[in-house]
């Protein structure tokens, strides 16, 4: 037998679980694509950093990262002067530091700072 009380409404609990849900949600698609972004730049720079030393040089480099930049639209964040190339005899290191301002929820913004190195050995 059923008591009345026991009917397993629970309206409010439901809704207030799907609001928290739906905030995560949005917060997470402002968010994401910052982090996405920042991961295929590094991933972007360890790519350009096994280029041959003798064939491609520092300059040749940074154009190739601006490049890059632009393509994905991260030019608002990152000028040519934040890349730091250093070329040695077996191995190449960029780095890279910037940082992007988002707009998580309405009336919340959080400034996140990037630090991008990627130290890779030369391919002869």
């Amino acid at each position: 037998m059923r008591k009345r009380r026991e009917q397993g409404e629970g309206k409010l609990g439901a809704i207030i679980w799907l609001a928290i849900f739906a905030t995560v949600l949005y917060a997470g698609w402002n968010v994401g694509p910052v982090y996405i972004g920042n991961y295929a730049l590094n991933d972007k720079m360890n790519e350009i950093a096994r280029s041959p030393r003798g064939m491609v040089k520092d300059d040749k480099i940074l154009d190739l990262l601006m490049k890059y930049v632009r393509e994905e639209r991260l030019s608002d964040y990152i000028n040519r002067s934040q890349f730091k190339i250093s070329t040695m005899e077996t191995n190449r290191r960029i780095s890279c530091e910037y940082e992007r301002t988002v707009e998580i929820l309405p009336g919340w913004k959080h400034r996140f700072v990037f630090r991008n190195q990627a130290d890779q050995p030369l391919i002869f």
